[in-house]
């Protein structure tokens, strides 16, 4: 088996403009990843500021890989910076996934912002060792 083929177990979708979607107030950000490769999985980590547990969304459809978060706090209406970096929205990330991804075993962690994904290989596509015997 290649690492071509390997290096297609997770790959980013390419963004689609969804012109009927109106539904999502605010702006929606594409949260930056990391995704590292081990010998039983994958690892992706997606950075989510401002996030808690309860507004994350984790889905495995159709072959996809489906991030979502709402910020976990709105703005007070009252506040007024003077300077304002952060910009209040909601996450969205899609990947495609190989059946190479055991999806059964899929989990997910959220810790200081950061969200955790790990997809395990499918026994199928790990890596083994072949003993050999003195003939």
């Amino acid at each position: 088996m290649s690492n071509q083929s390997e290096a297609r177990d997770l790959e980013v979708r390419e963004k689609q403009i969804s012109e009927s979607e109106g539904t999502r107030p605010g702006p929606v950000f594409q949260p930056e990843v990391d995704i590292l490769e081990r010998a039983e999985g994958y690892l992706v980590y997606a950075d989510l500021p401002g996030v808690d547990e309860k507004s994350v969304s984790v889905k495995l459809e159709s072959g996809t890989l489906i991030l979502d978060a709402e910020l976990a706090t709105t703005p007070d209406p009252a506040w007024r910076p003077l300077l304002e970096e952060y910009r209040f929205g909601s996450y969205h990330r899609e990947f495609r996934i190989s059946e190479g991804i055991d999806t059964a075993r899929v989990s997910a962690s959220l810790r200081d912002g950061v969200l955790e994904l790990e997809l395990p290989k499918a026994e199928s596509r790990r890596a083994r060792t072949v003993a050999v015997q003195a003939g």
